[in-house]
């Protein structure tokens, strides 16, 4: 599967202006308690749409041993990865998984609500 977007009803933050470093399309993001991925590749001090909610999306997801992701499972916003991942700790709920995902799977289809948490 590659990252991409399923739905074209969705929520957005606008006009958030890109931080240092840049920031690259469908890569996920935190900002205060909401949870979004950027609309499109920017660079730093440009303005950008941050998606917070999307029916379908497909999304980065953490692979490895133990990250597999069933079907109807709750996902959440993994910081250190910037990436999807189905054990909560102290990361963010922002979804439920929609198609399961194995743990070597880097990409998840979800239905993504980054306004969970706040």
């Amino acid at each position: 599967m590659s990252v991409g977007m399923r739905s074209q009803h969705y929520q957005a933050l606008d006009n958030y202006t890109v931080p240092s470093g840049g920031c690259t399309k469908m890569g996920l993001t935190k900002i205060g308690d909401t949870v979004g991925f950027f609309y499109e590749t920017k660079d730093a001090g440009e303005i950008v749409t941050v998606v917070s909610q999307m029916d379908q999306v497909e999304l980065a997801k953490k692979a490895g041993s133990g990250e597999a992701i069933a079907q109807g499972a709750k996902v959440y916003y993994e910081a250190a990865s910037a990436s999807l991942t189905g054990t909560a700790g102290s990361n963010t709920l922002c979804g439920r998984c929609l198609k399961a995902a194995g743990a070597d799977d880097t990409t998840v289809l979800v239905a993504f609500n980054g306004l969970c948490a706040a």
